[in-house]
């Protein structure tokens, strides 16, 4: 069950904004530190659906050790043939530009993004605090979302959440649609940013958050535990 439904605060004119109406750019990539990105997957959301998806293997900067080869199933000789990410600069900045970039747990997606890009230029605040910023957030996160809404979970790692909710079969069923044959499991950029997207979805299609959720609400949840106490 959901706790009582917890007030925005804080956030100006963004408070009353209904989520459905900003796009929402759900990121996920693989790779490392030491490779970079070799994968991205991203899901446009709008009006409460799929508007677009993309993904693309990326050259590695460094090399893809075998324990991540392991968990992504990328490899060299795969990656190699690609652009790397920082080609891909433009399109990104239009992602920011046009909407709220999300992922789930978004430290890893940001460090991604800063480490190929530090500063993207003026871009939507979103917050409602100034008409723009110059970052990749705020961000959208559905892992501190679900952990503000559902308190006391064992976990909330992504695959945890899709089996707890039984999201498996829709996400099936669009990782067959949407996602390159071969890269339709965990561990699959456009995989994993499909199931954070059914995750926030399905926020939506619960009857307690049904046409209740706003943009302003679903950033401020996602600034974590800190923040999440001043709204209860």
């Amino acid at each position: 069950d959901l706790p009582v439904f917890p007030a925005c605060r804080n956030l100006g004119g963004m408070d009353s904004v209904d989520w459905k109406s900003v796009t929402v750019y759900m990121l996920d990539f693989e790779g490392s530190p030491t490779s970079g990105v070799v994968e991205y997957g991203v899901v446009g959301l709008s009006g409460g659906r799929i508007r677009e998806t993309g993904t693309a293997l990326c050259q590695p900067v460094g090399r893809i050790g075998s324990r991540d080869r392991e968990v992504h199933g990328i490899s060299e000789n795969q990656a190699t043939r690609y652009p790397p990410f920082s080609s891909l600069y433009e399109q990104f900045v239009a992602y920011r530009r046009e909407g709220v970039l999300a992922a789930h747990n978004r430290h890893a997606e940001n460090t991604f993004l800063k480490d190929t890009w530090p500063i993207p230029p003026a871009v939507p605040d979103w917050r409602g605090k100034s008409a723009s910023a110059q970052e990749w957030g705020p961000w959208v996160d559905t892992l501190s979302i679900y952990r503000a809404l559902y308190p006391g979970l064992e976990s909330y790692g992504l695959g945890e959440l899709v089996t707890l909710f039984r999201c498996g079969e829709r996400i099936a069923s669009l990782a067959a649609r949407y996602c390159p044959e071969g890269r339709r499991k965990a561990h699959c950029a456009l995989y994993d940013a499909l199931a954070s997207a059914v995750l926030l979805l399905r926020l939506e299609e619960t009857e307690d958050l049904r046409d209740r959720i706003t943009i302003g609400w679903l950033l401020q949840l996602s600034q974590g535990l800190e923040s999440q106490q001043e709204l209860f």
